[in-house]
């Protein structure tokens, strides 16, 4: 089943022959502190009684869809249909703060379905809870998605109330497309534009959105524990200047099989956006413990990411020479060595299999060099790719094949990664987690690395994939299936919770992002937005919202503030703005050397030309390597690591705490909080190319020490020179003696 946008369905089952409540019925009314929802014939509204929430003023669209499709498969022939409320027969019911809607069968006017469904629509304390059952007896129908409750008519004006979606660390959307402009990020959709995010994956972090104004706002939630795939769409029709959003959710019910709508809440909320940050954490933590992170990775600033040897079989670092790439990580302050390529197939090739290669001087020598790092002062990551299995290999013929994720036409899911353009494309196919042989595949693999010597192990990709349908018979789940959802945190969790047995100090990290594995997780390789590189003028368009759309990093990084992340550099040098990126919002930092020219760099100091990348498809920033001379971006980087280690106790296991608890103006300044206890660390950054001036107060605290990476000790509250960072310390006043 292709994944169509939530808008697409609702508009194909759009009925024209009326809604479910008749024209005289009364609205269905359920209060709470911060407003009053109403339910009828057009859809859910909403009068907020908290000033700044948008209201909601439904138009008659669809409240709801049940999304089906034959049975049967692969291959699997006809369309999903869609069956909305429209047309509906419902009975009503008052219950304890709320109403209850029932459907006790479903038809599109001209066929009936034995398909039950129940809404429950609450008050649960300042918010509006909505939950469901959903109950399939129609012979021969799957259902394959439900969406809703639909949420339409919110009227929000994104230049005092932009959207933020929990698109990688963060998305906020400023404003709608204008009509001279390309739609992107937008969405051209039935009814005017959208924008989705897929969650547990890259683009869907969180199981939470807003409409977020200065001084109010509206949460919209969906409070799943089971992590379920989910879409989550907004959307805008420029004919009526109004927003809506819309979950999909993505299950398959077969005939006799049952479904519980996860709960769905709206918050109309006072304040900043960060109150509906600690709302969704609050329930986070009611139903997940985050990871229990050791000393070592708590304090590691960030790693040196090495392929040492290439898909093209070019070895680069063989086991001998890592010794010198200790020496390349102390250089610039760099704690752990990420280990990529490290097998003898190289790179993306001959994945799942993993061993050791004699060209870099076998398994004896590997054993050898990562004791070394170890006695060196150094960690190491072993990678290994969490899902993907190259085809035509002997591990596929024999057994992979028949792990792989299949979709309904039959064939499977496939990626292809090609580095060079003078070698052969090589192709994969995504191993289905719920197959108990894919599960000790990995298992097998950290195992592996912890007896080799690293300190821990890199599943790449298990926090990229969105979910998927998969149709293959026999991988332990039903036919069809969603997987990449809610069996990926149980999968990671088995092996995180077996490898802490062998090792308590044995970390699992993982690349991309999401809340779903937060329990297992020890670090992500931040491969997501908000990771990327942000340069000056990436920041000022931040600040400026001039864009329709922005990274807002601040979105997880609030939420959960404990979670680590590297940023995405995948070059061998970082330059001094995205240095001070990396300090001011308290992530550990990274440098890759994964091709030859990247090699000569850090070894000899050798600045490449584009020209040494000539069969390199994807090359590095050769650019920002030749805006830096090799010396100073090694003693800026290492400066800036050894600033922040100083101050680990706040910027490294502190609480991020963004904007909150302290006042600030500075323009075109960017201030960040980090808290510990009494203690309050306030980074402020000029991103700019000229002194800046700025006032900073944080009440009920004194004002402790002020100091800079290069300068040291500095007067707290001068105008802060171009491309630099102060940090201010503060105690609170009542633990001051």
């Amino acid at each position: 089943m292709k994944n169509k946008s939530c808008l697409t369905h609702l508009a194909a089952a759009l009925l024209a022959w009326g809604s479910s409540f008749a024209a005289d019925d009364a609205p269905l009314r359920v209060e709470s502190p911060t407003g009053a929802l109403t339910v009828d014939g057009n859809g859910i509204g909403l009068a907020p009684s908290v000033a700044s929430c948008p209201a909601i003023s439904p138009k008659g669209d669809p409240l709801w869809a049940v999304l089906l499709q034959p049975e049967g498969g692969p291959p699997l022939k006809g369309e999903t249909m869609a069956l909305t409320d429209k047309g509906q027969a419902v009975r009503k019911q008052a219950e304890a703060d709320g109403v209850r809607l029932i459907y006790d069968q479903l038809t599109d006017g001209r066929q009936t379905w034995k398909i039950a469904l129940t809404l429950d629509i609450r008050r649960k304390g300042d918010a509006f809870e909505i939950t469901g059952q959903l109950r399939n007896d129609a012979q021969g129908w799957v259902v394959c998605g439900f969406i809703g409750p639909v949420l339409g008519g919110i009227a929000a004006d994104l230049a005092t109330h932009p959207v933020l979606m929990a698109d990688g660390f963060g998305k906020r959307i400023n404003r709608t497309p204008t009509t001279t402009e390309k739609p992107a990020p937008w969405s051209p959709s039935a009814h005017g534009f959208e924008i989705t995010s897929h969650y547990p994956g890259r683009s869907g972090t969180m199981q939470w959105c807003a409409f977020a104004g200065e001084k109010g706002g509206l949460y919209i939630g969906s409070h799943d524990a089971a992590h379920g795939g989910k879409l989550f769409d907004l959307r805008y029709s420029p004919a009526t200047g109004r927003f809506g959003i819309a979950i999909k959710h993505e299950i398959f019910r077969a005939a006799g099989q049952s479904w519980a709508m996860p709960p769905m809440l709206i918050l109309p909320y006072q304040g900043t956006w960060h109150t509906a940050a600690r709302y969704y954490r609050s329930w986070f933590d009611s139903t997940t413990s985050l990871c229990d992170v050791p000393g070592w990775a708590r304090d590691a600033s960030g790693w040196l990411l090495c392929i040492l040897k290439q898909q093209n079989g070019e070895v680069l670092w063989d086991y001998p020479s890592l010794e010198k790439l200790c020496h390349v990580a102390d250089q610039r302050g760099l704690d752990i060595l990420g280990l990529f390529g490290w097998a003898h197939g190289g790179h993306d090739h001959l994945y799942p299999d993993y061993l050791p290669d004699p060209k870099m001087g076998g398994e004896g020598a590997l054993r050898k060099a990562l004791k070394e790092l170890r006695r060196r002062g150094k960690r190491s990551i072993i990678y290994a790719n969490g899902q993907l299995q190259e085809r035509d290999t002997e591990f596929w013929n024999t057994q992979g094949k028949d792990l792989a994720v299949i979709q309904r036409d039959g064939v499977s899911v496939q990626q292809t990664y090609h580095k060079y353009n003078n070698i052969p494309i090589y192709r994969f196919d995504l191993g289905c987690l719920a197959t108990r042989a894919w599960y000790d595949r990995m298992l097998s693999l950290a195992i592996q690395a912890n007896d080799f010597g690293a300190d821990g192990i890199l599943f790449d990709q298990l926090g990229m994939s969105g979910p998927m349908a998969c149709y293959a018979p026999g991988h332990g789940h039903p036919v069809p299936a969603m997987v990449y959802a809610s069996e990926r945190p149980a999968f990671i969790r088995r092996i995180a919770d077996h490898m802490k047995q062998v090792n308590p100090e044995f970390i699992v990290m993982t690349e991309g992002l999401h809340d779903s594995v937060l329990d297992s997780i020890a670090m992500f390789h931040g491969c997501v937005l908000g990771m990327f590189y942000a340069s000056s003028e990436e920041i000022a368009s931040r600040l400026r919202r001039d864009r329709a759309t922005d990274a807002f990093p601040e979105m997880f990084r609030y939420t959960f503030p404990e979670v680590m992340s590297t940023v995405r550099v995948p070059t061998p040098m970082m330059d001094r703005e995205m240095a001070n990126y990396t300090c001011a919002y308290g992530l550990r930092y990274e440098i890759e050397s994964r091709y030859a020219p990247d090699v000569r760099y850090l070894r000899e100091n050798q600045v490449p030309d584009t020209g040494e990348y000539e069969h390199v498809i994807n090359k590095p920033d050769v650019g920002m390597m030749k805006a830096t001379p090799p010396g100073e971006a090694i003693r800026y980087l290492k400066t800036i690591i050894e600033f922040q280690r100083a101050h680990a106790g706040l910027l490294w296991r502190g609480r991020f705490s963004d904007t909150q608890g302290f006042s600030f103006k500075g323009d075109g300044l960017i201030a960040k909080g980090f808290a510990a206890g009494e203690s309050i660390a306030v980074i402020v950054w000029n991103p700019g190319n000229s002194p800046q001036p700025f006032a900073l107060d944080v009440p009920g605290a004194e004002l402790m020490s002020a100091s800079e990476p290069e300068r040291g000790k500095v007067e707290p509250f001068g105008a802060l020179p171009p491309q630099s960072l102060r940090l201010l310390l503060w105690k609170r006043r009542a633990s001051i003696q």
